[in-house]
């Protein structure tokens, strides 16, 4: 198997709530490889979330270490790819311009294709329609989408999504899981989070998460 493009290695996050100390993420040891899909499931509050926020450097661990492509304190965003549950897109923009932000930010010259590319991926999760309307005159399952899009279209090496089908009927679940096959089969390491029973038919691996600790 090759190197795995997103490692965490005895991963800790804690805060203290009055005398009590909390630990929602408690010595995570991850790896994820080029071409998986790993789904990590488990109750709410079992912390999910926080745990996929410090993996893509949304947070820093108070003990632990996380590895990204290309090294440094925070991952390359054209390396990384999100798709947090608070989405967040930009209401003032129109569903293409959101998609297109990380091509826009590449220095590699991905932009002089970023039309092309930003219509193909909305495609891909049946926002096409969508493409010149204003982010805060779409629904939230739109929405969604869009940013699924925003994270697909620069073809990132790890994408990372919190309940990326949460507000999805079952066919445009199933047309974003499609999306993320098409990605992983390019070679892309994808990590998911969620409890959508739809999510364990498209992964590789499923590990569950119980009081910050993690099993298979």
């Amino acid at each position: 198997m090759s190197e795995p493009l997103l490692v965490a290695t005895g991963v800790r996050k804690w805060f203290m709530s009055g005398d009590e100390r909390v630990t929602p993420v408690d010595g995570i040891d991850l790896a994820v490889h080029a071409g998986e899909i790993v789904l990590i499931t488990g109750p709410s509050g079992s912390g999910k979330t926080t745990l996929l926020q410090l993996l893509v450097g949304f947070q820093r661990p108070d003990e632990g270490d996380v590895s990204w492509p290309g090294g440094g304190d925070t991952p390359s965003w054209s390396a990384v790819a999100v798709v947090p549950q608070s989405l967040g897109l930009l209401d003032e923009l129109t569903a293409a311009e959101n998609v297109a932000l990380p091509l826009l930010a590449r220095p590699d010259g991905v932009a002089r294709d970023a039309a092309a590319r930003v219509a193909m991926a909305l495609t891909a999760v049946d926002a096409g329609a969508l493409a010149d309307r204003l982010v805060g005159e779409t629904s939230l399952g739109q929405q969604q989408r869009i940013a699924v899009a925003r994270a697909l279209v620069g073809h990132p090496l790890v994408i990372v999504a919190d309940e990326l089908t949460s507000h999805q009927d079952g066919d445009h679940a199933r047309e974003v899981l499609q999306a993320l096959q098409t990605a992983a089969q390019r070679g892309a390491a994808c990590l998911i989070a969620g409890h959508d029973p739809l999510l364990a038919t498209v992964a590789t691996r499923v590990l569950h998460l119980q009081s910050g600790r993690l099993a298979s």
